[in-house]
């Protein structure tokens, strides 16, 4: 006898209580950093296009459709990033809060790359520019530290 997610593929794992959701799992961009002539600081902060997966991270990336995009990425009224370092005067913290009890996929990558418009210039990063998801915070148990890859 065949099991049932063999036909229908296996089951989406429930949405977290509070927090990223697979759909953001399942989403990466990378960005685009304007720096100074001797690379000293970053100037300028975009996000490029927001690319999906599917389920099993089997095919390449591709362009997000709309609905993924309007999908949920984060669960909760309020959304907060945090980047420490071990100068506190460069740690950076922003909330951002919604109505609605979530932020889709497109509103958390909007939020990222606004964090990233305040903590990169603090900072001579141009390398991990490629997005690898949230993660709680270690110092902040409340908050979540974005993760960058390069």
């Amino acid at each position: 006898m065949a099991h049932w997610w063999v036909s229908r593929g296996p089951p989406e794992a429930p949405a977290p209580p509070y927090g990223p959701t697979l759909a953001l799992q399942r989403s990466i961009f990378a960005l685009d950093l304007e720096m100074t002539l001797d690379y000293s600081q970053v100037t300028s902060v975009y996000g490029g296009p927001i690319m999906c997966f599917d389920r099993d991270h089997t095919e390449d990336p591709r362009d997000c459709t709309s609905n993924e995009l309007s999908q949920p990425g984060f669960i909760g009224d309020t959304m907060k990033l945090v980047a420490m370092y071990i100068d506190e005067s460069k740690d950076t913290r922003c909330t951002y809060n919604n109505t609605k009890g979530y932020f889709t996929v497109a509103e958390v990558f909007e939020a990222i790359v606004g964090f990233e418009r305040i903590n990169r210039p603090k900072t001579a990063d141009c390398h991990h520019i490629f997005f690898e998801g949230l993660g709680r915070s270690i110092f902040d148990k409340e908050a979540f530290a974005i993760s960058w890859g390069s």
